[in-house]
């Protein structure tokens, strides 16, 4: 897990500062003398491995939620000092770009990941192999294991003694050792160890299935590195709610690509159809397995939704569907709103925005139409006029196309059953449990030619 600002006090930020960089600069030397010119690009493949592994997150017990980071994999593959630079690299763009650990608490999660991480899971994996038992790649897995639980361990102390070391504030962590160390490491025992030691066994047996000797991994490192940095898109989705048709009946879904997770039916705040010529249907929802079945009292032109999500707030164990005022050290919150339409078929509804959604996606042709290949015209609308700037995205949340000045994108249409998001987000005023305002629209309908 990563430590974000705010967490640790000036002396162990500070001295774990003061610890990284002569190892920085150490390692800087180590890998300048011993990584050859052809080896380069590997080292900065590893970065991105290490990125993309840390981006993952792993739902837990109780709504936390722990992450990956590869750096015994690296370590094994290219060398622990590599690995410091490569996991260090990792973590400080994570840091700076993507708010994932805190700038003043990096030294300190570059010294338990990127330094403690990859000089025990080089050395669990040598004192292993050096046995000549288990194979290979269990031992690296093991290896990832015990790394990736020890890195997690030294975060819990580091967090742990804080109310020690500050006793008289709580401006810091503020939970005692006895509560952060089993917090932190029944996860990483449990859970997190497991899924970081099964993905580098996977990895390692397809690498000695292509290559049996480890030295000189070139090109089948490169595009094994290079494959995972492709994969990662598809596999790191936000959840959204949308309506999708199955069968001949229409379903409010949560979740994303092919996977449908349980939800609140609280969460819908109301439910409306439209006809052909605009007049307003009466809705019935209906709890069917992970979604809500919608019923309007004759087949409707148009179906709309509004949810109300709540607030979420991010803390040291991920996101937690909470306000702020009620999350303990909160690093980011928003008040998150979904608006979700499906077209049914073209009339007087479809062509003009939803009067109840802040946020709309509203065809200016008629999409059933269309072919696939075609593309199709519409205009996103915020607070009933239209926005510019807003990437719309496919379902699968591949970035399509930014709206023009007019509000206006044209999205390119595939066949069978389309669906399209596009995000608004704005600082929230006078509201003590969100720093911002997050609300989601989705369109839906189905292309047959």
């Amino acid at each position: 897990m990563h430590i974000p600002d705010g967490y640790l006090g000036p002396a162990t930020y500070g001295g774990l500062w003061a610890v990284m960089v002569p190892i920085w600069v150490y390692a800087s030397r180590k890998v300048k003398k011993s990584l050859e010119i052809g080896q380069i690009p590997l080292l900065a493949m590893a970065s991105v491995f290490s990125l993309v592994a840390m981006v993952f997150a792993i739902p837990l017990p109780g709504g936390t939620t722990g992450h990956l980071n590869g750096v015994s994999l690296v370590a094994i593959l290219l060398g622990p000092w590599a690995a410091t630079i490569a996991v260090s690299v990792a973590l400080a763009i994570q840091a700076l770009v993507f708010g994932e650990g805190g700038i003043t608490a990096l030294g300190a999660n570059c010294f338990n990941i990127a330094f403690v991480g990859a000089f025990t899971g080089y050395g669990f994996y040598r004192l292993i192999a050096g046995l000549g038992f288990p194979p290979k790649a269990i031992g690296a897995g093991i290896a990832s294991y015990l790394s990736l639980n020890l890195s997690g361990l030294l975060t819990a102390v580091e967090l742990g003694l804080q109310s020690t070391i500050h006793p008289a504030t709580l401006s810091y962590f503020p939970f005692p050792l006895m509560i952060a160390v089993p917090a932190i490491m029944i996860p990483h025992l449990t859970v997190l160890g497991l899924i970081e030691a099964t993905i580098t066994v996977l990895i390692l047996l397809i690498m000695l299935r292509t290559r049996p000797a480890f030295p000189g991994l070139s090109k089948k490192l490169a595009f094994l590195f290079a494959g995972l940095l492709f994969l990662a898109p598809s596999a790191v989705l936000a959840h959204d709610f949308w309506i999708e048709k199955k069968g001949n009946e229409f379903m409010l879904v949560f979740g994303h690509g092919t996977q449908r997770l349980e939800f609140e039916s609280s969460k819908v705040r109301k439910a409306k159809a439209f006809s052909q010529q605009g007049k307003e249907l009466k809705v019935n929802m209906e709890k069917r397995g992970n979604g809500m079945l919608l019923k309007a009292e004759e087949f409707p032109s148009l179906f709309f939704v509004e949810i109300d999500d709540g607030y979420w707030s991010k803390t040291i164990y991920g996101w937690k569907n909470l306000p702020k005022t009620k999350a303990s050290r909160v690093v980011e919150s928003f008040r998150s709103f979904y608006y979700s339409k499906a077209i049914l078929s073209w009339g007087e509804a479809v062509q003009n925005p939803v009067s109840d959604a802040r946020l709309d996606i509203v065809p200016l042709e008629n999409p059933f139409l269309l072919k696939e290949g075609e593309t199709l015209p519409v205009r996103v609308h915020y607070q009933g006029k239209p926005v510019s700037g807003l990437e719309i995205e496919s379902g699968d949340h591949q970035k399509m196309m930014a709206t023009d000045r007019e509000g206006i994108a044209r999205l390119k249409i595939s066949k069978g059953q389309q669906v399209f998001s596009v995000t608004h987000k704005e600082p929230i005023k006078n509201d003590l449990d969100a720093d911002s305002l997050r609300i989601v629209s989705s369109l839906m309908f189905e292309v047959t030619k």
